[in-house]
């Protein structure tokens, strides 16, 4: 059983929802500029994809960095883990912008 750090797990399944998210946003675009290639179940469909898909990525984002700001507590005088754990929270930072707009 391999031991991985849980903010690289979160961290690429993030990227993954991203990425998903970067496609459904895509095709959500494209079927706004021309409704009359898609069915209202494809638009209504892509629109609640989206929208589930953010609402989670968000989550999770905000689930890590309240990981974070609890683990940074305890090892505050610790400066490795400290900028390390300052690391990980401005990737989580860096991410909330594109999700929350």
């Amino acid at each position: 059983m391999s031991m991985e750090d849980p903010f690289f797990v979160v961290k690429g399944e993030v990227q993954k929802a991203v990425n998903t998210a970067q496609g459904l946003f895509q095709r959500w675009t494209e079927l706004l500029q021309d409704p009359s290639t898609a069915t209202r179940e494809e638009i209504d469909w892509t629109t609640n994809e989206l929208r589930n898909n953010l609402r989670s990525i968000e989550w999770d984002l905000e689930d890590l960095d309240e990981t974070i700001n609890i683990l940074s507590v305890p090892f505050g005088p610790n400066r490795q883990i400290h900028k390390f754990l300052s690391s990980c929270l401005k990737h989580v930072h860096w991410a909330f912008p594109f999700i929350t707009d």
